[in-house]
C-alpha cells in the first residue's frame, strides 16, 4: 500500500473525531485552525477540517483554506451537532461533508481510488454536488463470500428487499433472518449479519441477543438513523462490529460488509 499524507485541522480534539484520527494508519499532521494558513506544504493528499458544531468557523476563513490548498481535496469531518446544517445552518461551499459515523467507508473508497489512479471522487471540481460524486464512483466487490450469505434482520419485507438489492449489486447473496421464517439449520452459511433499525433501544438490544444465540460468533453490521457517540459506545459493548448511518451511500454499506466478511473468513480459516 502506498503511503499518503493527511493534514487535519479544526476541532480535531473533539470526542467525535478521536477514533477516526487514531485509525488513519498513515502520517497525519495536526495543525490548529488559526495556524493552518502558515502551512506551505502542498504534498498532502487530503486536508480534513474537523467541525464539531454548526458555524464553528467563519466563511471567510474556510475560503482562505480553500485558496491555500487549491489542488488538494478538502473534506469536512462533521460531528453530531452539525446534523441538519444543510437545512438550518450555513454549510461551507466547496467543502465535501462527511459525518464522523460515515467516515470509515468513504475514506476507504478515497484510499482505493487514490492508490488505483491517483484521482478520486473527492478530487472533483469544488462546484460538484454529492450526486455528481456518487455518479462517478465505481462500487467494486472486495471479498468473495463463496457459498455464504449475508444475513439481513429487518422487520418488514420492504426493508429486507432494499438491503437485498444493495447486497446483490455487490455480487453477493442475502438471506432474511427473522423468528417467523428463520431456519436455524442454515446458520452455518451466514457470514455477516446486517441489522436494520431506526435507533438504539432495549428492543433492538434484545433482537441482537436473539440473533447472537441463533448464529453465534459472526460479525454484525448495524444500520441506524444518525447514531450518536454514546449510542456507538453502547452498540460496540453489545458486540456489534460496525455501524452504518442511514441514509447511507452504497460504498458505506459495501465497506462495512467487506471488512466484516473478510474478518469472518479469516476466523474460519484459523
Amino acid at each position: 500500500m502506498a503511503t499518503h499524507k493527511i493534514l487535519v485541522t479544526g476541532d480535531f480534539w473533539h470526542a467525535d473525531f478521536q477514533k477516526v484520527i487514531s485509525q488513519f494508519g498513515v502520517p497525519v499532521t495536526l495543525v490548529p485552525f488559526e495556524k493552518v494558513e502558515t502551512v506551505v506544504d502542498q504534498s498532502y493528499d487530503l486536508v480534513v477540517l474537523a467541525q464539531s458544531r454548526r458555524d464553528q468557523f467563519l466563511q471567510v476563513e474556510v475560503e482562505e483554506l480553500l485558496t491555500n490548498f487549491p489542488s488538494i481535496p478538502i473534506v469536512g469531518l462533521l460531528g453530531s451537532w452539525c446534523e441538519g446544517e444543510v437545512r438550518s445552518g450555513r454549510p461551507y461551499p466547496g467543502v465535501i461533508r462527511v459525518y464522523w459515523h460515515q467516515w470509515e467507508g468513504r475514506y476507504s473508497q478515497f484510499v482505493e481510488q487514490l492508490e488505483k489512479s491517483g484521482i478520486t471522487s473527492w478530487h472533483a471540481p469544488r462546484t460538484s454536488t454529492p450526486s455528481d460524486r456518487i455518479a462517478a464512483q465505481a462500487i467494486r466487490q472486495d471479498v468473495s463470500i463463496g457459498s455464504g450469505y449475508i444475513g439481513v434482520s429487518a422487520w418488514t419485507r420492504a426493508e429486507y428487499e432494499m438491503l437485498d438489492d444493495a447486497i446483490t449489486s455487490f455480487g453477493w447473496r442475502s438471506r432474511w433472518v427473522e423468528r417467523s421464517i428463520w431456519d436455524a439449520a442454515s446458520s452455518a452459511t451466514v457470514l455477516v449479519m446486517c441489522v436494520v433499525a431506526d435507533s438504539w433501544t432495549v428492543e433492538l438490544e434484545k433482537r441482537i441477543e436473539w440473533l447472537n444465540s441463533e448464529i453465534p460468533y459472526i460479525p454484525f453490521v448495524l444500520l441506524l438513523n444518525y447514531p450518536r457517540q454514546s449510542d456507538v459506545e453502547s452498540i460496540e459493548a453489545a458486540g456489534v462490529s460496525s455501524v452504518v448511518s442511514k441514509p447511507f451511500e452504497l460504498q458505506d454499506l459495501k465497506a462495512a460488509i467487506s471488512r466484516a466478511a473478510g474478518e469472518e473468513l479469516q476466523r474460519q480459516k484459523a
